[in-house]
């Protein structure tokens, strides 16, 4: 039996940018759903549009800057009390543009061990600890 559209998860896609070793986080306005909680940038896949066209659409949108899309970093599934978020985290890298916080309250390039110090979406938290993870490895 098919699922119904609101048992469907939102599909959403997330950049990680990486500059000096630093995580690139924005802070979702106060006004929208989890305000005040920080994210990797990136936003919801429109019907009909790939996640690449969506990445770089909605980092266009959000900050007036262009990436050129690697490959999947992570994937997460998780389920807030609203619904549930189906996560596409992919490896990016900036090409131009400087930040603007047209539909963002704020960002900041973040080291890895540094994640603790905000309060970040829990849907994304299995992409910080890889992230994490990724970079003590290469401390070794």
């Amino acid at each position: 039996m098919p699922l119904k559209p609101a048992e469907l998860p939102l599909a959403v896609c997330a950049a990680v940018i990486e500059h000096e070793g630093k995580i690139l986080l924005t802070e979702r306005p106060a006004e929208k759903q989890h305000g005040g909680f920080w994210e990797f940038p990136g936003g919801k896949i429109d019907p009909g549009e790939s996640p690449h066209n969506a990445l770089k659409r909605e980092l266009h949108e959000e900050l007036d800057v262009n990436i050129e899309v690697g490959p999947v970093f992570e994937t997460v599934y998780h389920h807030y009390g609203w619904g549930s978020v189906l996560i596409i985290a992919y490896l990016c890298r900036w090409r131009s543009g400087e930040i603007k916080h047209l539909e963002v309250a704020d960002h900041a390039w973040v080291a890895p061990e540094k994640f603790a110090d905000y309060k970040i979406l829990p849907a994304d938290q299995p992409i910080l600890q890889k992230l994490k993870y990724r970079a003590e490895k290469q401390q070794k």
